[in-house]
């Protein structure tokens, strides 16, 4: 209970600091703050046979504040944070508390735990000749939407509704060549070289298409990694990532995606991804149902995303989609109906549905249907 109040204090202070003084004082020190608030209610179906359909239900409650806090464009510093306050209760809490992904885990018993996932937090200068920053920023070496084998520095939330990725602590120094050419160069902060993981990417533009090639040491994996990435327009924009890992120990193997996106006259919209992995292994994680899942492990060949959005008019839309682990025949279902009935102000209507797979995305012994209502205000 200490942890939870302590944590609450820190809530407290924050929104002090950032809303007790005008917004003219905001200005004159240089910062911008923005967010979202983000409440859910979640009725979960377990569809387990050997129980009656009353007992199948249970519910769960994922309430966010996300506060993003930055200086205006400057040709000089910057200053960026971005952190993610959860309150998780009901089904969910108990499975977010065993995650060590997170900065703080209070939990007071099995019905609710609070985290503070802190996505974002580091200070940049730039120079006309290179721009330097040092701390925790979301890298998105790749293309992908889903999956990014090239990314070695960023996890996807795949239970999330819009795959919000996970931070890392790094520095970074970006070089540019050109109008559209450059190198960029990370280096993951870490307390010993077997937990580092070190970057350099060279981009440019030819044709229509945007190109990277990239070569990075991972040594956590005790591998070294060379990948080329490209994004372009042909008929629909396509776009892929081409990975060989080379180990140390003198194996290799090879891991490619290929995506595309395509769009109907401004009303339909389609997005497809599919990744292959050469070098199949045994899935040690122990990825469960939280709504702050980034571990899930993509150690099979095959695996898909397919996502379909339908524009009812400019405030409302349909979409459904799917992510499967096609070698295990596990994956993830979603539909969602999006309204956004004031200013700044949307209802959301979803579902999920996860099918039981003990060797598949989440290790479920039975199948798992959640259905979801969001009230979502930015500020």
């Amino acid at each position: 209970m200490n942890k939870i109040i302590a944590g609450l204090f820190f809530v407290s202070l924050v929104y002090a600091v950032c809303f007790a003084a005008p917004s003219d004082t905001a200005q004159q020190t240089g910062l911008t703050v923005s967010g979202l608030s983000q409440n859910d209610f979640i009725l979960l179906q377990t569809l387990d046979q050997n129980k009656p359909l009353r007992d199948q239900f249970g519910c769960a409650g994922v309430n966010l504040l996300t506060l993003n806090v930055q200086t205006p464009k400057s040709t000089a510093v910057k200053i960026e944070a971005s952190s993610d306050f959860y309150l998780i209760s009901g089904g969910y809490a108990q499975a977010v508390g065993r995650s060590s992904s997170y900065t703080l885990v209070a939990q007071a018993d099995s019905s609710a735990a609070f985290i503070l996932d802190i996505r974002k937090l580091y200070a940049a200068v730039m120079f006309p000749w290179a721009d330097f920053s040092l701390g925790r920023q979301i890298i998105s070496f790749g293309e992908g939407m889903v999956f990014s084998p090239i990314d070695v520095f960023s996890s996807v939330n795949v239970l999330d509704l819009a795959f919000k990725r996970h931070g890392s602590d790094v520095a970074r120094v970006r070089v540019p060549l050109g109008d559209v050419s450059g190198l960029d160069a990370v280096a993951k902060l870490a307390e010993n070289p077997q937990t580092s993981a070190t970057a350099i990417k060279a981009y440019s533009h030819a044709g229509s298409f945007d190109i990277a090639g990239i070569g990075i040491y991972q040594g956590e994996q005790n591998e070294a990694i060379c990948g080329l990435t490209f994004k372009g327009d042909l008929v629909a924009g396509v776009y892929g990532e081409l990975v060989e890992h080379l180990m140390f120990s003198g194996n290799h193997a090879f891991t490619g995606m290929a995506g595309a996106d395509y769009s109907i006259q401004n009303t339909w919209y389609f997005t497809a991804e599919y990744l292959y992995n050469q070098q199949a292994q045994a899935n040690t994680g122990q990825a469960q149902l939280s709504p702050l899942q980034t571990n899930i492990l993509l150690v099979h060949h095959h695996y898909g995303f397919v996502n379909a959005r339908f524009v009812i008019n400019d405030l409302m839309n349909v979409s459904a989609g799917a992510i499967a682990d096609i070698s295990a025949g596990s994956g993830i279902l979603t539909g969602q109906y999006f309204y956004n009935f004031l200013q700044n102000a949307d209802a959301i209507l979803y579902l999920q549905y996860y099918p039981a797979a003990t060797d598949g995305l989440l290790q479920l012994p039975v199948g798992i249907i959640s259905y979801g209502t969001r009230l979502e205000v930015a500020f």
